[in-house]
């Protein structure tokens, strides 16, 4: 049982997915499909347009628009009219995320699966 494709997603760009992807939906190692297939190799504010349109590659993004609820909607609508205001929006996040201090040592742990805490052994 593979993964199945997002219900949302436009006919000719799952298409084009499918020539990327191998059976199942399973990248090759050295296969990666662009985020944005309007503008590959440029940071802007494409992305938006392509969820509107239903090229969205990420699934939980694509569905931001397609199944989400005004506010969502709203965000993509106006990141997508507004590429300053996308860039400015993008900078703060990434200075509020550079910000973010992971726990290390005791404090935290790396999850085996990212799900559900590790079982704490006592031995």
């Amino acid at each position: 049982m593979g993964v199945e494709p997002d219900g949302t997603l436009q006919t000719e760009y799952l298409t084009s997915l499918q020539q990327v992807c191998t059976q199942g939906f399973v990248i090759n190692n050295d296969t990666l499909p662009s985020l944005d297939l309007e503008t590959p190799v440029t940071f802007d504010n494409q992305y938006y347009a392509n969820l509107r349109s239903g090229e969205g590659l990420l699934k939980s993004d694509q569905l931001l628009y397609s199944n989400g609820t005004e506010t969502t909607r709203e965000l993509v609508e106006f990141y997508m009219k507004g590429q300053q205001e996308f860039f400015e929006q993008f900078k703060e996040s990434m200075v509020k995320m550079g910000n973010i201090k992971p726990l290390t040592g005791t404090s935290g742990e790396i999850r085996r699966n990212c799900k559900s805490i590790n079982s704490q052994s006592t031995a």
